[in-house]
């Protein structure tokens, strides 16, 4: 029988502040509830930052790494810019994870962050970004609903 691995449903969103130490608090229903809770932390497009827990990152990033061929040079590089602009992160004993300054500047964060489930992950938005996103019109819950809907299946199920 396969062994069944916690999954998380990251749903909601949250606001918190960035300490002097530039930490911020992970909401305890997006933690382990026993043994250490690891993120891996990725820059995204429209200066928002990726939190993706360590297993969905082997899954979606690591295992696809590993099929790539060490004589193919682009990918090569592709690889290294990545790894190079992550950070790892293992939440203390207070649920607090700690992020770099160069992923704090990509987003754009100050003093607040708003921490937002995506289901399979979090992204990490300022909350004037996260306003404004609210704020648009074409992003009415139904319509996104609906283009989520459309995707296409992942090859092999998910």
């Amino acid at each position: 029988m396969a062994e069944l691995r916690e999954q998380f449903c990251f749903v909601d969103h949250f606001t918190h502040t960035i300490d002097s130490q530039r930490r911020v608090a992970i909401p305890s229903e997006w933690r382990r509830k026993e043994g250490e809770t690891v993120f891996y932390l990725l820059p995204a497009k429209e200066h928002i930052v990726q939190l993706i827990p360590r297993e969905t990152f082997y899954e979606q990033v690591i295992l696809k790494a590993q099929k790539m061929s060490l004589a193919d040079a682009r990918p090569l590089r592709d690889l290294a810019l990545c790894a190079s602009r992550a950070q790892n992160c293992v939440c203390d004993k207070q649920g607090r994870i700690q992020i770099s300054q160069k992923l704090l500047d990509h987003g754009g964060f100050r003093d607040k962050i708003v921490l937002v489930g995506a289901f399979w992950h979090i992204q990490l938005w300022t909350p004037e970004g996260w306003q404004s996103l609210n704020e648009s019109e074409n992003n009415d819950f139904f319509d996104v609903m609906q283009r989520i809907n459309e995707l296409p299946e992942p090859a092999g199920g998910r």
